[in-house]
């Protein structure tokens, strides 16, 4: 992180900074004799240099200004302006509120946030005092640096600007990096447990049975997904930290941290592969996803998340060179059949996901249906129509090709009352043929992804 990639902009001159003071001041005056006024809030930003208004820098005045509405009655609020000129993001507040609490509350504010230092909630009495810390028995602010007094520090200069500005960009980063990764973990890790619980599901497990897996149960999915929750984050993190990279080197660090991953997921599981391939899919997706939000706020272009998916992913087909030797049941069904599974999937963006898995959960959806029963013949839906390579590796090309025109067969004719019956009959089918669809199950996680990064707002509409 660099300050000078964070704190970009527009220099303005001393000048304009004494203008729009003397311009404040006056409108604070005005809006002071405004009948039944008892306090005003003037909220600026804490950011010293030339540079005055940039994106990350904006984007903490409008926390500071959620965390003034929170904590002060819409009922109180006698008017409210805002301005955002080139000398910095401000907002009044005209309250009908006795000064001396409000000030408390804003205090409060400044001292508890995690960006409360940056901001500058000046209240103003009646009389248009200006209320210090002081006199309601507050402490002083401490400085950005030090922690001592900041005003002394002030004075005496004892820290250089430059440090000073890096310590603002650091902080402005990491809250809204930490902010963005822990929402892209929440989406991931609901797509995980949204996954497992979606019953019934042939093959697979769900809150009925464990499908055709001897190995493991619906509890066995749940502590693997606890574990992998930190890993979420960590990817959508290195994608952040490290956007200026190049693919392949970002890619070689979301594998290692996907290697890491997994070991914790073996050590919740008692070695035991609940979710691998996801762990893959997921380090590119949320990898992505933090690379395209590195220094932005708001919704993501999922049209970029999409493209650099597939550059990320497009990282991992040289596993599948001749030199290679085949280890995965996924590489040796891209050795017999030339199907490339999850690396394929990522490396072109999650079609499966995108054009049958997601479509399918919104229309059911729309239809009236559950998100379990969506969920569901989404699955169904993925199923009748992907390659899936554990699938293959269980039952062998042809029956992977029976099982494929056996869910189609249901998908044809979908009534609510009794597609789950059908389904049921299947999953007792698969069992007993050792089948299990987990490449489908994956894609459905990431069609959940999907759902649930848009519904977050963290990302546009994967059309």
């Amino acid at each position: 992180m660099k300050p000078e990639t964070i704190i970009t902009g527009t220099p303005v001159t001393l000048s304009e900074l004494l203008d729009a003071r003397s311009r404040r001041a006056k409108r604070q005056r005005e809006l002071l004799c405004l009948p039944g006024a008892r306090s005003l809030i003037s909220f600026s930003m804490n950011m010293p240099g030339e540079i005055k208004r940039f994106p990350l820098l904006l984007s903490a005045f409008l926390e500071g200004l959620k965390e003034i509405r929170k904590r002060i009655p819409s009922s109180d609020i006698l008017h409210y302006e805002e301005s955002g000129e080139n000398t910095g993001p401000e907002a009044l507040f005209l309250l009908s509120s006795e000064a001396a609490s409000v000030k408390r509350t804003t205090a409060a504010i400044e001292e508890n946030h995690a960006l409360g230092r940056l901001f500058d909630m000046d209240v103003l009495d009646v009389f248009g005092v200006s209320l210090s810390r002081s006199t309601l028995g507050l402490p002083p602010r401490t400085c950005l640096i030090c922690g001592e007094n900041a005003k002394m520090c002030a004075r005496s200069q004892s820290h250089s600007r430059e440090l000073i500005s890096w310590r603002i960009a650091q902080m402005l980063n990491d809250y809204f990096r930490n902010q963005a990764a822990d929402l892209a973990a929440a989406c991931a890790v609901r797509s995980l447990l949204y996954e497992v619980s979606a019953t019934p599901k042939p093959g697979l497990v769900d809150r009925n049975n464990s499908g055709s897996h001897k190995d493991m149960d619906f509890f066995t999915f749940l502590d693997s997904s606890a574990a992998l929750i930190p890993w979420f984050r960590d990817f959508f993190c290195i994608g952040w930290d490290y956007c200026r990279e190049t693919d392949a080197r970002l890619f070689d660090r979301l594998r290692f941290a996907g290697q890491k991953a997994e070991e914790s997921m073996f050590s919740a599981t008692g070695g035991i592969n609940t979710h691998k391939g996801l762990v893959f899919s997921f380090a590119i997706l949320c990898g992505a996803l933090g690379k395209a939000h590195a220094g932005i706020c708001g919704p993501l272009d999922s049209r970029e998340v999409l493209s650099l998916c597939q550059r990320l992913g497009a990282c991992s087909l040289p596993d599948f060179t001749a030199s290679s030797p085949v280890k995965t049941a996924g590489e040796q069904c891209h050795a017999a059949y030339g199907i490339t599974g999850a690396r394929g999937e990522a490396a072109a963006g999650f079609p499966s996901a995108l054009t049958l898995g997601l479509p399918a959960l919104k229309h059911w959806l729309h239809e009236g249906f559950s998100l379990n029963d969506s969920a569901v013949l989404a699955l169904l839906t993925m199923l009748a129509k992907v390659d899936d390579t554990n699938m293959i590796h269980r039952g062998g090309r042809t029956m992977a090709l029976e099982s494929k025109k056996e869910a189609a067969d249901i998908l044809s004719d979908i009534a609510a009352g009794s597609f789950k019956e059908k389904l049921t009959a299947l999953d007792a089918s698969f069992i007993k043929r050792n089948l299990s669809p987990g490449g489908c199950a994956d894609l459905l996680a990431v069609s959940l992804m999907f759902l649930f990064l848009e519904s977050s707002h963290l990302t546009t509409p994967f059309n």
